[in-house]
């Protein structure tokens, strides 16, 4: 990879990407790049109260009725981004689709389990619900293991 930077007084950076626009490397500086400034907090609402939540304190984030829940060992909180939106926040973190409505953080998955149905069961650690991976987002769920 070369990296060359020119020095210019412009209102705001320009970055400009010369190559295979569709390779891994490319991909990994993009992620990077729109990632710089994303926080490791979220505002999650509680009762009355909007908490800051540290990201790698969630468990598992689930829609449900038209909202989003969020689950820390302890606590449920509620929010008003939409599940695609938190997909979209997390990407930096190790956090994965599981089916339609759940999205789980990776780091407390404690087991999976293959059920008969072709989707997967999972246990989570310090939490007592069993989640289900439907076949169409075991891949995606696998490869960020």
């Amino acid at each position: 990879m070369k990296i060359t930077l020119i020095s210019e007084n412009l209102e705001e950076a320009e970055v400009i990407i010369k190559g295979d626009i569709a390779s891994d490397e490319v991909e990994t500086i993009l992620q990077l790049l729109k990632n710089k400034n994303t926080s490791k907090k979220l505002f999650l609402q509680s009762d009355d109260e909007q908490n800051l939540v540290d990201i790698k304190e969630i468990v598992y984030f689930e829609a449900y009725n038209n909202k989003v829940n969020a689950f820390t060992e302890n606590n449920t909180y509620s929010t008003k981004l939409k599940l695609y939106e938190l997909k979209e926040k997390l990407a930096q973190f190790q956090f994965a689709q599981i089916n339609k409505s759940v999205i789980v953080n990776i780091d407390y998955v404690k087991s999976v389990q293959a059920e008969f149905s072709g989707n997967y069961s999972l246990r989570l650690r310090n939490r007592k619900e069993i989640l289900t991976i439907s076949r169409k987002y075991f891949r995606e769920f696998k490869s960020q293991i």
